[in-house]
């Protein structure tokens, strides 16, 4: 069993938060075929999930590309750093996307275009954004335990809670 560093944890835990988000739009999207009605449940569940998604792309990637990966690339660990910074890159718009259309069908409801547009950004979303949180899971959260020194550690947790709370 590896090591669990302190910032592992965090990133662990805001992973499995991003996970149920991500698993509440998909019963969403397919819940809803059509074009859907936006009452007082999903208004909720919209605004969960565009607050949701912005700190994930936010907050999340940029303490990851700010302040963690640093942390690799001095220790010479390139290759796990570009492979997610790539992933953070195409993440990022699909993630804004749906959080913008999820914000402004709080306000105005959907059209079928924005239903279909966030329908289909929302799935290819729901996809990628997975893929990413396995590898992270897998990949990242390892190589934490073995490359970063519990100093480092503790340092790296402080200002994930200051940077992401």
């Amino acid at each position: 069993m590896l090591n669990q560093t302190q910032i592992g944890a965090l990133l662990h835990q805001d992973h499995m938060s991003t996970i149920e988000t991500l698993q509440g739009l998909e019963e969403l999207l397919g819940k809803h075929r059509n074009t859907p009605a936006v009452d007082d449940d999903l208004r909720f569940q919209l605004k969960r999930l565009a607050r949701t998604l912005k700190a994930e792309v936010e907050k999340h990637f940029g303490f990851e590309e700010n302040h963690l990966f640093p942390v690799f690339v001095e220790q010479g660990e390139t290759g796990i750093v570009m492979m997610l910074t790539h992933e953070h890159r195409s993440i990022l718009p699909l993630a804004l996307q749906v959080a913008d259309i999820a914000v402004a069908a709080q306000e105005q409801g959907f059209t079928d275009e924005t239903w279909r547009n966030f329908r289909d950004a929302g799935g290819e979303l729901v996809e990628r954004e997975i893929f990413h949180i396995q590898k992270e899971e897998m990949g990242l959260l390892a190589a934490i335990s073995a490359l970063v020194e519990p100093e480092v550690d503790a340092r790296l947790a402080e200002t994930y809670r200051q940077v992401v709370g």
